[in-house]
């Protein structure tokens, strides 16, 4: 980012703030930070594609029962390095979003993010009982909501080279290689929440997308 860009940075946006409070608030308040002691939560929470199946003894019986885990685990981190790093990538392309969106259409967005990250783990890894939980799905659909909108036009940004270049090293980062290393065995991570999250997120902004061309976004 250009050092301008940075001087003239604006406060960042309450909605924002209040929903990473939300979300630290229910981390904290359930016993999040002590996993091993408090797996009611995660039983809550956690998306697991075998409960969306109706074939499966353990399938949900109503459709609002079915709703809470698709909403509910951007709400649930297991353990302080989980929601840590949520935070983290959270806060870095939040407040940029919310400003050239409105605190409105940034939480429309980012629940649909959430739904479209636990809709693509429950199609790829249909049938399966392990659960995923945090909110990186709904994170990366902000990310992909967030490089349409460095530019005044999605259109112009995707003619970037360099916002392409930042979309596939995003990509490359968190979902090819999470992919890997969840495929290794090495971290549990729900790639497909991320490229399900990202997806929806990007195509959410189209819609959202407000007419103002005059935006002075991140590189340039």
């Amino acid at each position: 980012m250009t050092d301008g860009y940075y001087d003239r940075r604006p406060q960042t946006p309450l909605v924002v703030l209040l929903l990473a409070g939300a979300i630290v608030a229910t981390f904290l308040l359930t016993g999040q930070y002590d996993p091993e002691r408090h797996q009611d939560i995660f039983n809550l929470l956690a998306i697991v594609p075998a409960r969306f199946d109706a074939s499966s003894p353990d399938h949900y019986q109503s459709w609002a029962d079915a709703a809470f885990p698709l909403f509910g685990h951007v709400f649930a981190h297991y353990g302080w390095p989980h929601i840590l790093m949520n935070m983290l990538a959270y806060l870095q392309a939040s407040p940029f979003l919310a400003r050239r969106i409105g605190g409105a259409r940034f939480l429309l967005l980012f629940f649909l993010s959430a739904l479209g990250g636990a809709g693509a783990f429950i199609l790829i890894n249909a049938h399966a009982n392990y659960p995923a939980v945090g909110a990186s799905g709904a994170i990366c659909g902000l990310f992909g909501a967030y490089f349409l909108a460095v530019r005044p036009t999605p259109t112009a940004a995707l003619a970037d080279p360099q916002v392409r270049n930042a979309i596939l090293s995003f990509l490359g980062i968190n979902v090819v290689l999470m992919g890997f290393l969840a495929a290794a065995h090495i971290l549990p991570i729900a790639w497909e929440a991320h490229l399900g999250g990202f997806i929806v997120g990007g195509l959410a902004y189209l819609v959202l997308a407000p007419k103002n061309t005059a935006v002075r976004g991140p590189w340039g």
